[in-house]
């Protein structure tokens, strides 16, 4: 609670143990097990997956998936706990935040390569959800997990998915925007996973990140420039997948299908959607189906914002109902502990906005209303 506003993280980062996998693998997989060969408590990491190193996690690199938590004393704390679940609740508890839906850093990028044994890449994601299970349990009121999908194959993508939150009680699912086998996300290769998300009515949370690992991605054109790589990875990459998603009939062919765009701002969604329905009015865009792009989007998507300075104008243009907040916690450009204290502090967003966009959205979104 925050001056007097219940607040729920859409996309609160953890850190994950060096171990993890060590511990939490199968035995069938074990001798495969992704193995982190640099100190996750300095601002980098090396992989080794399948028995080769994750290419495009430069150790040299300061930010990115693997190397973007703070070194500051804020966090100081948090470090020398090893980013364990007591000092995840201790974050919650100074930032004001009551729940958190939770994503990881290693965890976005550890699967960043095409050619990977859909059935080791189906025992990674179970020993990292596994070992986010066991996380949640500190408070399993206040911790929600989001669990990784085997996306090399969709019918262990289903079955995950299935198990994650089914049994292990998560809220949601999480992808990364740029795609597998150089197949957009309309593609029917999908359809069986967005069925068993609209059965579960779990959301999609795609998350992008700096850094590409061994897929294709916007930002490879700045090679390893940080800032540039950065900038450009997290909003575009979700534009690139909002089109995708909307425009290639996703959204019409599955109408309980809930779509979340994180850690991107939301300042670009009604430039974007405007282009969608103005293309599709004018007949260039016959795949999104029968409503107007930004009647989908109203529909089943959510975008997250942070301290955006855009965000009164976009309430403007697009309403206040599909914005959620996130903190980006404990990454480098996150404004912990005072990223709802700075939110509430804009200018231009009514009470009632932001009671939405702190809580009410974001519950919605994760069926926790």
């Amino acid at each position: 609670m925050k001056s007097g506003f219940k607040v729920m993280d859409s996309d609160m980062h953890l850190r994950e143990p060096a171990d993890l996998w060590d511990r939490y693998m199968e035995p069938e997989f074990r001798d495969q097990a992704p193995k982190i060969l640099s100190s996750t408590a300095r601002s980098s990491a090396m992989v080794l997956l399948d028995g080769k190193i994750l290419q495009g996690y430069q150790p040299t690199y300061r930010g990115g998936i693997f190397d973007a938590t703070r070194i500051d004393d804020e966090i100081a704390e948090a470090r020398a706990r090893k980013f364990d679940s007591t000092s995840q609740l201790k974050a919650m508890e100074l930032e004001g935040l009551d729940v958190a839906a939770l994503y990881p850093s290693i965890g976005l990028g550890i699967m960043m390569r095409e050619q990977i044994n859909p059935k080791l890449a189906a025992a990674v994601a179970r020993a990292y959800n596994n070992w986010l299970c066991d996380f949640c349990q500190a408070d399993p009121k206040r911790l929600k997990g989001v669990a990784m999908l085997p996306l090399h194959d969709p019918a262990e993508a289903v079955k995950e998915s299935q198990r994650a939150i089914g049994k292990l009680g998560f809220v949601g699912v999480f992808a990364r925007p740029e795609p597998l086998h150089d197949l957009p996300w309309h593609s029917r290769y999908f359809d069986t996973l967005w069925s068993a998300l609209e059965e579960l009515g779990a959301p999609l949370g795609f998350h992008s990140a700096a850094a590409a690992g061994e897929l294709p991605q916007i930002g490879d054109r700045f090679g390893d420039n940080l800032l540039l790589r950065h900038v450009v990875s997290h909003p575009m990459e979700n534009m690139l997948a909002m089109a995708d998603i909307i425009g290639g009939g996703v959204c019409d062919r599955h109408p309980k299908l809930k779509v979340a765009f994180l850690e991107c701002y939301c300042g670009w969604v009604s430039f974007l959607l405007h282009r969608l329905d103005n293309a599709m009015e004018k007949g260039r865009f016959p795949t999104a189906g029968k409503l107007k792009p930004s009647e989908y989007f109203r529909r089943q998507c959510w975008i997250s914002t942070e301290h955006e300075k855009e965000l009164p104008m976009i309430i403007d243009l697009i309403g206040d109902d599909n914005i959620v907040f996130s903190t980006d916690y404990p990454h480098g450009d996150s404004d912990f502990p005072r990223a709802v204290e700075e939110f509430l502090e804009m200018d231009g967003v009514s009470k009632e906005s932001q009671r939405k966009i702190l809580w009410d959205n974001c519950a919605r979104l994760y069926n926790l209303a």
